[in-house]
């Protein structure tokens, strides 16, 4: 494992990863009953996220999205101000 998130998705039924991926929001795609999330970083298992309850408005994986949103910005605008010194 890596210094970043990594996130495996895992069927609890049969006990086997379905996904593993560093995208936040591709693991968010595939959470609900009977599929967690592990986020683990630097070999070591940091939250097992579930399914949350239909009246939360908010995903337990948001932190993570949004985490995943900012540095996909970041990288974005580098690449335009380097694009615009060309």
């Amino acid at each position: 494992m890596a210094n970043y998130n990594t996130f495996v998705a895992i069927d609890c039924r049969s006990r086997k990863p379905l996904l593993v991926t560093s995208s936040a929001r591709k693991a968010n795609a595939l959470l609900r009953t009977g599929v967690r999330i592990e986020v683990w970083n630097d070999n070591s298992l940091i939250e097992r996220i579930y399914q949350a309850d239909k009246r939360r408005e908010r995903s337990p994986l948001s932190p993570y999205i949004d985490a995943e949103r900012e540095y996909i910005g970041r990288k974005q605008r580098k690449a335009e101000k380097r694009n615009r010194k060309r």
